[in-house]
């Protein structure tokens, strides 16, 4: 898979980023390719390719086979493929319901639809009920 984060903000990226390994998992395709340039900025490549982006991917229980860092303006993952990889879904909705599950509770607003966000406890995000945003404050 591919996914390009050009004129992202860092946090905007590692959003983006996170769901993309979840996609890759679910449907069994586990190289991505991250396209972040190099020539305006260099932050979120600098964070990807670091060990903080490591320990970050492993909270969601993702970990790597290899990192591939030839290219200045572009990373490639490939995940491990094992069974024991816990597919985490960033957003996670009640199976029954499609409720949001009762282990988050709301804190912050989202700036698009101006309703309260909701903290998933288990992956210290936040999510927005309405949209799906998602977004680490």
């Amino acid at each position: 898979m591919r996914l390009d984060v050009h004129k992202f903000t860092l946090n905007e990226a590692l959003d983006e980023i996170m769901i993309k390994f979840y996609e890759c998992v679910e449907l069994q395709d586990f190289s991505l390719e991250i396209i972040h340039g190099y020539k305006h900025g260099t932050r979120i490549k600098d964070y990807i390719r670091s060990s903080g982006f490591i320990k970050e991917a492993a909270r969601f229980r993702y970990e790597f086979v290899s990192k591939n860092f030839a290219d200045k303006g572009v990373t490639i993952f490939l995940l491990k493929s094992s069974k024991n990889i816990s597919k985490i879904n960033p957003i996670q909705r009640s199976p029954s319901t499609g409720t949001i599950s009762e282990n988050k509770m709301p804190l912050n607003f989202c700036l698009k639809c101006k309703i309260a966000l909701i903290f998933i406890k288990e992956v210290n995000w936040y999510e927005c009920p309405n949209c799906g945003k998602l977004t680490r404050r």
